[in-house]
């Protein structure tokens, strides 16, 4: 897979776009008026790291929260869908 480019300015108006780019382990190659300046790659996070929830867990931290009666239900589906 070729690295995608990207310049200073659109690092700078575009960061979240660049952020999930990275988060999802696809380098990037930083250009300063055309040239190339530096390689950005994904660090890759230790397993230790990763938190993995029960269901009941994320069905207890979601009953601690005040949520509207539509959010309460956007979550309530996705925990449904969880495999």
């Amino acid at each position: 897979m070729t690295a995608q480019t990207i310049s200073t300015k659109e690092l700078r108006e575009n960061f979240l776009q660049v952020k999930a780019t990275l988060e999802r382990g696809q380098s990037m190659i930083l250009l300063y008026r055309s040239k190339p300046l530096a390689e950005l790659k994904p660090i890759s996070m230790p397993k230790w790291r990763r938190r993995i929830f029960s269901r009941k867990q994320l069905e207890s931290f979601i009953a601690d929260d005040q949520l509207s009666e539509k959010e309460q239900k956007q979550i309530d589906e996705t925990i449904k869908n969880l495999p």
